[in-house]
């Protein structure tokens, strides 16, 4: 769910005048508890055999193999064949060397040209110089994507820049913007990318030279959300310069530090320039998937490009390769997307579908934090700071809330700022929510399906909100069956959500799948399945509370050093990790922040 303040994945700072959610102290640690230890051997059990029951189910030895072997491509796996019928990921996959080229030697090359720029002192000239390399590669880079089809790409893109530059300021400018770049995705998709052969029949030959990926259209709909971006910090920027004069603006703009800064910081005003605004627009390592990052905070981190740690680059690499082994891994052993197109459930169990759909869901999850990944971290490794698009296990979500706000994170954050916000925020908060997944829905697809999977969504916000603010009420919060309740509920969110997703992003045989679930015929399975999730929360719970006991107990540490203007010696971080909530004692701040 959009929000109209922006979190950067840490749990709240603790503070004096802070609200009782902030100051409570963490409860002990349950990890240890004999319930914890059930809880434990549940695991143990009932995954095992969830992973031997999957990997039976995509079996060659099963009868209805043959049915969908044609799905599977040849793999390097234990025998076994991989399953590509997911088309996107398939295509990632196969051109994962030559993006990886093409990432590496924009990044080399990147780098030496700032160097050089540094070692030459050449002063900025509206455009930013660390950006005139960039600027040249991105459009060889896009041209060679989209072949002749960058003609539309670059009418599109300029049609936007000089409706912001000739209508910024004015107070329906943003209806403006909003409703071009709304019209040309409607248009993109109708007319599947345009034709030149539509314009004028002489011009038919550049239809045969469209690039790698013939429809840009598709992957334009992010170019659109930095189009909408520039536009609408530009418009803010000028309505800016009515409080306050153009120089002083311009001089805040080089002292910007944290990520809340550079996004509300404007930038220079020489700086929402074409050249600027194209590198943005077409920036090689998150042009094709992002994360989404808003043209401020690009500028402002292009501005001075970070050096950035190489440790923590090549540490990201690692988790990245990790998570690329382990898709190898399931697409080897679990076939869950083409027995999903094939959707002949009647050969399964109801368990075995259940798992089916669930590791579908699973498999999107990964193919995004994979994908997103990848160019996050060709972006680290030229200096660009952007958010993590998959902050949490999609496994570990069980509030609607939380779980928009860590999957696609970037996204969540652009449509706060340039959308929810605008219509009001909270103030209005029943019916934006419903424009705003309206607009989720549209952007992803122009399909029915899609529009019904927002509407599920946005109507879900309601009883997920009722509930909360009913139940956070010390009458119920302070009782010791409070989590209990608390994981009945979100059982059902989960539930409620992988319906959802399943409708919005499911194969066309998920209409059979959920009536076999929800069936009579397995009243049983959901009557044993509905308790195990609540199980599963109970860790869940446990897990977060773990994560703001060692906040509190860092936090804490550095209020008291501060206040007392000295460094202390004891250690508390074996007390954070152990969970003891009894008391705050300052210990060592830096070893205790290091070792949590």
């Amino acid at each position: 769910m959009p929000m109209e303040k922006e979190n950067n994945g840490e749990k709240p700072a603790i503070s004096s005048g802070g609200s009782r959610r902030e100051q409570r102290l963490p409860r002990p640690s349950l990890f240890g508890t004999a319930e914890f230890k059930f809880y434990y051997l549940m695991y143990t059990t009932i995954v095992t055999y969830m992973m031997y029951t999957m990997y039976q189910a995509s079996s060659p030895q099963r009868p209805e193999y043959e049915l969908y072997k044609h799905e599977l491509s040849r793999g390097w796996m234990f025998g076994r064949e991989i399953d590509l019928s997911d088309g996107q990921w398939d295509m990632f996959r196969s051109h994962l060397p030559a993006f990886t080229l093409a990432m590496g030697a924009f990044v080399l090359l990147n780098r030496l040209w700032r160097m050089w720029i540094q070692w030459k002192s050449i002063a900025p000239r509206g455009s930013l110089p660390t950006l005139w390399f960039a600027c040249a590669f991105s459009t060889v880079f896009v041209a060679v994507l989209s072949g002749t089809s960058m003609v539309f790409i670059g009418a599109l893109a300029g049609g936007n820049y000089l409706l912001a530059k000739n209508l910024a300021g004015r107070r329906w400018a943003p209806l403006v913007f909003w409703t071009y770049n709304m019209v040309m995705l409607f248009s993109n998709e109708h007319y599947r990318g345009y034709s030149f052969e539509s314009i004028a029949a002489p011009l038919a030959w550049l239809d045969g030279w469209r690039g790698i990926l013939r429809r840009w259209d598709i992957t334009f709909n992010l170019t659109m959300l930095r189009m909408v971006s520039f536009a609408m910090d530009y418009h803010w920027r000028v309505c800016r310069e009515r409080d306050i004069t153009p120089q002083q603006l311009d001089s805040l703009a080089p002292s910007v530090y944290t990520v809340k800064e550079r996004v509300e910081q404007p930038c220079v005003s020489r700086e929402y320039c074409f050249t600027n605004y194209w590198t943005y627009l077409m920036y090689p390592p998150l042009y094709l998937t992002g994360p989404i990052i808003t043209f401020n905070d690009f500028v402002a981190q292009m501005r001075q490009p970070s050096v950035g740690s190489w440790r923590a680059t090549v540490l990201y690499g690692v988790r990245l390769v990790f998570a690329g082994l382990l898709m190898e891994l399931i697409l080897h052993t679990v076939h869950c997307v083409a027995i999903s197109k094939w959707a002949h459930w009647e050969y399964y169990s109801v368990f075995e579908i259940s798992l089916m759909a669930y590791m579908r869901l699973s498999f999107i999850w990964l193919k995004l934090l994979i994908i997103w990944r990848f160019a996050r971290f060709w972006a680290m490794a030229d200096g660009l700071e952007t958010i993590e698009n998959m902050r949490r296990c999609m496994s570990t979500n069980y509030s609607l809330q939380q779980f928009w706000r860590d999957w696609h994170c970037s996204y969540n954050r652009w449509l706060v700022r340039y959308l929810y916000i605008p219509l009001g925020g909270r103030n209005t908060s029943p019916w934006n929510i419903f424009v705003v997944f309206t607009f989720v829905a549209l952007w992803h697809d122009l399909s029915m399906r899609l529009l019904q999977w927002g509407w599920i969504i946005a109507l879900l916000f309601l009883p997920e909100g009722l509930a909360t603010w009913y139940f956070a009420r010390p009458r119920w919060s302070e009782q010791p069956y409070f989590r209990y309740l608390c994981a009945v509920g979100g059982a059902l969110n989960i539930t409620g959500m992988m319906i959802a997703n399943l409708v919005g992003f499911g194969d066309a045989g998920v209409d059979k799948m959920l009536t076999k679930i929800f069936s009579r015929d397995s009243i049983v399975f959901l009557a044993v399945t509905y308790p195990l999730l609540v199980c599963h929360l109970q860790m869940v719970f446990e897990l977060r509370e773990h994560e703001y006991r060692k906040q509190y107990y860092i936090t804490h540490c550095h209020q008291l050093d501060n206040n007392n203007g000295k460094s202390t010696t004891s250690s508390t971080t074996d007390n954070v990790a152990s969970g003891s909530a009894s008391e705050v004692r300052p210990g060592r701040v830096k070893d205790a922040s290091k070792r949590a």
